[in-house]
């Protein structure tokens, strides 16, 4: 932003001389007026632009974060579904066990009932009928025969309801062993396809988080960059002001310098009517006098006029010397202006100012006289104050940053040496010192202006 104060009455708020006030002091503000008017509807517009950024970016944010929570809800449902079909395995593995074991026992049951018939039916077993046969024909006589035969009828009966049973069992508990084993794969591979699923809505899960980040801390820069403009607005609106005023202040000093002469216009119109009035009384009595023929030699003598002296012009201010500035703190100087790695991110940078390092609470002086654009926080530069000073008809601006506090307000005359506040190690600091900008010009905007300030101070 650039701001030119050259009125006679800033001058004389700046730097303590008297100046008469001119057309081109006029023009000058007039024109730094419209160009912060511009610099402002730029800044404005620029200001509009991302807060539409912002809210575009908020409601894509809004969009990712309830498709991240529709995806976690999917995510969450197959949770659920993959435990309950972890338990249906778990079920049926149990199942599978107790089915062997009812086999493993059911065998175990069929060789006892064989061990109780014994070699009997261990016979039958192995040779068939032969043995039943055997038993008939050893019948004594036809009694004994149908004895026999009844008693080995049953016999048969017996073995044969003992070998069904046990076929049937065994083929009853092989058949379950066979479908619970099937229904347990089955079930092994729907919980592998759950698994994978689960993969794969993770991983869109991850993606939807990814870009919620992304979004937020996009946000976060866009915020910042709002607040930064709005920042800015304000300083420019404080330049604004200040030339309203400056302008104000010329308008007074001309309508008091047209009274001024107005009234000197008068003082010397009524001079010179009596000077008018006193050469005509004259006239009349030197006409007078010859009428009378008054003796020459009694003729009144001319007294002449005794010219006042000339007022000598006083002669011109010396030049301002080259190092118009004092410093506004002792201390050492920890970084000095030009490039460095900045110390908090440790990118490298062209530092803008110098870095004066000092006890906490040390007072900071201004360093000449001037007045207070800014006196309140600012991004990255925390509590800060900015001073306007106009020397030999060209405007500085200096800047006192990472105040602990802050003694002026925007607007005050400051006089050279002023306390403006103490050192502290607010905003974008890593410890107490005082960083100090010195800008030929006025402030800006990425600090166009900004120059070594070493050559400047004595």
């Amino acid at each position: 932003m650039k701001v030119r104060f050259y009125s006679a009455v800033l001058s004389l708020a700046l730097i303590g001389t008297s100046v008469s006030v001119d057309a081109t002091s006029k023009e000058d503000l007039l024109k730094e007026q419209q160009e912060v008017e511009s610099r402002l509807k730029e800044t404005e517009r620029s200001q509009n632009q991302t807060s539409e950024k912002l809210i575009l970016t908020k409601q894509e944010r809004k969009e990712a974060r309830a498709q991240l929570n529709e995806v976690n809800s999917r995510l969450d449902d197959l949770a659920l579904k993959i435990a309950d079909q972890q338990a249906a395995v778990a079920a049926s593995k149990e199942q599978l066990r107790l089915t062997e074991a009812a086999i493993s026992e059911t065998l175990k049951e069929l060789h006892q009932q064989e061990e109780l018939l014994g070699s009997r039916l261990r016979a039958v077993q192995q040779k068939g009928d032969v043995k039943y046969i055997e038993v008939l024909l050893d019948a004594k006589d036809f009694g004994d025969l149908i004895s026999r035969f009844s008693t080995v009828s049953e016999i048969i009966k017996q073995d044969d309801h003992v070998l069904q049973a046990y076929k049937g069992n065994v083929k009853q508990l092989s058949e379950q062993r066979s479908e619970q084993a099937l229904l347990l794969e089955s079930m092994k591979r729907e919980q592998r396809k759950l698994l994978v699923l689960q993969t794969r809505i993770i991983a869109e899960s991850e993606l939807k988080r990814k870009l919620v980040v992304q979004l937020n801390t996009k946000v976060k820069e866009l915020q910042q960059e709002q607040f930064s403009k709005a920042e800015e607005a304000e300083i420019l609106a404080d330049q604004r002001r200040l030339i309203q005023n400056e302008l104000i202040a010329l308008q007074e000093a001309e309508r008091k310098a047209k009274e001024e002469a107005k009234r000197k216009a008068e003082e010397a119109a009524r001079a010179a009517e009596a000077r008018r009035q006193a050469e005509a009384a004259e006239a009349a009595r030197a006409a007078e006098a010859k009428k009378k023929k008054s003796d020459a030699s009694s003729a009144e003598p001319t007294i002449p006029e005794v010219e006042s002296p000339t007022a000598t012009p006083e002669q011109p201010a010396d030049a301002v010397t080259s190092r118009p500035f004092h410093l506004p703190v002792q201390g050492y100087v920890s970084s000095p202006f030009g490039p460095r790695n900045n110390p908090l991110t440790g990118k490298p940078e062209i530092h803008k100012g110098i870095d004066l390092v000092n006890a906490k609470g040390t007072p900071i002086h201004a360093a000449a006289g001037g007045i207070v654009l800014r006196a309140g926080s600012a991004t990255g530069y925390g509590n800060v104050v900015m001073v306007t000073h106009l020397i030999d008809r060209q405007v500085y601006t200096t800047v006192y940053a990472h105040l602990d506090s802050i003694s002026v307000s925007a607007g005050q005359t400051v006089m050279p040496g002023e306390t403006v506040g103490t050192l502290g190690t607010t905003g974008w600091s890593t410890g107490p010192h005082l960083h100090f900008e010195l800008h030929k010009g006025e402030w800006a905007v990425g600090q166009p202006n900004a120059v070594d300030p070493a050559p400047y101070i004595f």
